[in-house]
């Protein structure tokens, strides 16, 4: 009796420190990111639907729109890095620096046009996803409006969340829980 009360209590003992280790401060706040992924299909194919997500616009900006609207709407920008191509797609690419309006933007070279090829904003920049997502929004309100969308393997829940991939798609960058920046494109070749 004595050793099979000893037995149950040791269990006990465990279990109860792996609910804590489970529920301490640092996991409570990817739960929900976590609940909300396990019932995600392991099939789904998140690169198809982060190239689906990269057709977005914030604002005016969207990939594949022309300097000339660029300029139009925006100015000419703060700074333009040296024009240089890439050994992962061949092609020229330029970043356009606008620091007091929040926004870079990766255009390349097509024919005799640059594109935008990469969207990144900060503060202050107000402009919102298509499904209202904006800096300053809370975690919880990516997680909602991209809930189906939102990569498992690729996202760490309060630093990034990545809807699509990191080859496509969206990517939040998160400081305690809010949203700091937003990225469309591809993050990696």
């Amino acid at each position: 009796m004595k050793k099979n009360l000893f037995s149950g209590l040791k269990i006990g003992i465990g279990l109860l420190a792996m609910i804590l280790v489970a529920f301490s401060p640092a996991t409570l706040s990817g739960i929900a990111l976590a609940q909300q992924l396990s019932s995600q299909d392991s099939k789904t194919n998140y690169t198809k639907i982060g190239y689906a997500l990269m057709k977005e616009n914030m604002g005016f900006l969207s990939i594949g729109i022309p300097d000339s609207v660029v300029v139009k709407n925006l100015g000419e920008p703060e700074k333009k890095s040296t024009a240089r191509i890439w050994g992962a797609d061949g092609m020229e690419h330029q970043s356009w620096h606008y620091q007091s309006q929040g926004i870079e933007l990766d255009m390349i070279l097509k024919g005799s046009t640059q594109i935008v090829d990469r969207i990144s904003i900060q503060s202050p920049c107000d402009y919102k996803t298509q499904r209202g997502i904006q800096i300053g929004s809370k975690e919880i309100e990516v997680q909602t409006a991209y809930k189906a969308e939102i990569n498992p393997h690729d996202s760490k829940p309060d630093s990034t969340l990545v809807a699509g991939t990191i080859y496509g798609g969206i990517i939040f960058g998160l400081r305690e829980g809010i949203v700091t920046s937003i990225f469309i494109g591809a993050a990696a070749e």
